[in-house]
């Protein structure tokens, strides 16, 4: 850890400030400093950036929590949860019906050349706008149950614990960062980032795991079958009809035209679509960090939440040692070494930071201090899964030799 050298006295309120070689010299008490890449001196000044940047759903659907608590609350048959379903099976049932329509035409038409050939071409469409459900490429690397059963095994007890059931596969990648989809019909997927992983406590751990799996449990419907199926359909619609598609005098006449209308309708529906899906995320967020905390423990879930807060630097710092000579699966303990040093000044400017910037993981995630914030309000709580030494050793011993592969692989990105 960094050895405090000397001190300094704040030009703004005279206090004494510690110094830590290497980090921004801050004043606790007046804030003089605290975030100088936003050239802000104490609070005053950040009220209108707060408000610019909060988002009003992610900040209201905190109010809400704060006041009536996260505990056994999910985010299954909200409006904006049932509203998405009922656009995505009105999708589906309007590609259903022309299948239906062109079958009809192609069996009622008898000899009629008509009727089969705008039949024939119905069910063609179909067959192009038909739901289409994600599916994990054979070329991506993964690892399955036989390659990690310890890992899979610990997926398992925290899936338990939160009320669903664990993932069929595993992806591991360089990311400072995790995720969850669902691919085909009912596989799930597991995106696991080591540059976050290898950074984290055994709880933290525990509580990621918590978190992502948490999406399962409390209905994400967004890269689910249904909704995820929908998008994608829409999607679809609004590229093959896309009227600049269709160039020259004639094609446009007797086919960019007539396709303006449809293409407009797909256009808003897609956009309604995205807005009703991504409008749930902040309530999902917020009660998948209760299933962590329930999981991992309080602690252990805002200790996750804190970590999120260097998510860039860790980013950085993990290139910087890619590009030393022979990187290996040594490279991520000294990626954990390089966070562990961060002295404890530094962490809390970086926490004050968040609350001033409105710090997000991305658009889709509330502000990071409204997250820390709400697991404070939630109060202690005793971890349901923890994750021994012994667990833990055998975990990584699994990940080795993808650990192995991802340093070689970043290194030749430099």
């Amino acid at each position: 850890m960094a050895e405090q050298t000397t001190e300094q006295t704040c030009p703004q309120c005279g206090a004494d400030m510690p110094v830590d070689e290497g980090y921004p010299v801050w004043c606790t008490g007046c804030e003089w400093n605290v975030a100088p890449e936003l050239f802000v001196y104490g609070l005053g000044g950040t009220a209108a950036r707060r408000r610019e940047l909060a988002g009003r759903h992610a900040e209201g659907t905190f109010e809400e929590l704060a006041r009536e608590g996260t505990q056994r609350r999910r985010a299954w048959l909200t409006a904006s949860y049932v509203l998405s379903y009922l656009l995505a099976f009105t999708v589906h049932g309007l590609s259903l019906a022309l299948l239906g329509a062109g079958v009809g035409l192609l069996v009622a038409g008898g000899g009629n050349p008509v009727a089969w050939v705008v039949g024939g071409a119905l069910v063609l469409l179909f067959l192009v706008l038909l739901p289409h459900f994600p599916r994990l490429g054979s070329g991506v690397p993964r690892l399955e149950r036989a390659d990690a059963p310890r890992l899979f095994g610990l997926v398992d007890r925290v899936a338990r614990e939160v009320g669903t059931r664990g993932v069929d596969v595993m992806v591991v990648d360089g990311r400072v960062n995790a995720s969850v989809l669902t691919y085909g019909l009912r596989q799930r997927v597991l995106h696991l980032g080591l540059g976050l992983w290898a950074v984290l406590t055994p709880q933290q751990k525990v509580a990621l795991l918590g978190h992502e799996l948490g999406h399962f449990a409390g209905g994400d419907t967004r890269h689910g079958s249904v909704v995820g199926s929908a998008l994608h359909t829409l999607r679809l619609w609004v590229e093959v009809l896309r009227p600049e598609r269709w160039s020259g005098r004639f094609t446009r006449v007797l086919v960019a035209a007539p396709l303006t209308l449809p293409y407009f309708a797909a256009q808003s529906a897609l956009s309604l679509l995205e807005r009703v899906s991504l409008r749930g995320f902040p309530r999902r967020e917020y009660l998948a960090d209760d299933l962590a905390a329930e999981v991992a423990s309080t602690e252990g879930a805002r200790d996750l939440m804190e970590t999120l807060l260097y998510a860039r630097r860790i980013d950085d710092e993990l290139h910087r040692l890619a590009a030393l000579p022979r990187p290996d699966e040594t490279l991520w303990p000294r990626l954990a070494e390089h966070l562990a040093a961060v002295p404890p000044r530094e962490r809390e400017r970086l926490r004050r930071v968040s609350a001033l910037e409105w710090h997000q993981q991305d658009a889709t995630h509330p502000p990071t201090h409204l997250r820390i914030e709400l697991l404070d309000r939630r109060g202690p709580s005793a971890a349901k899964v923890e994750l021994d030494a012994r667990t833990a050793k055998a975990v990584e011993r699994e990940l080795r030799p993808s650990a192995r592969g991802l340093a070689r692989a970043i290194a030749k990105e430099r």
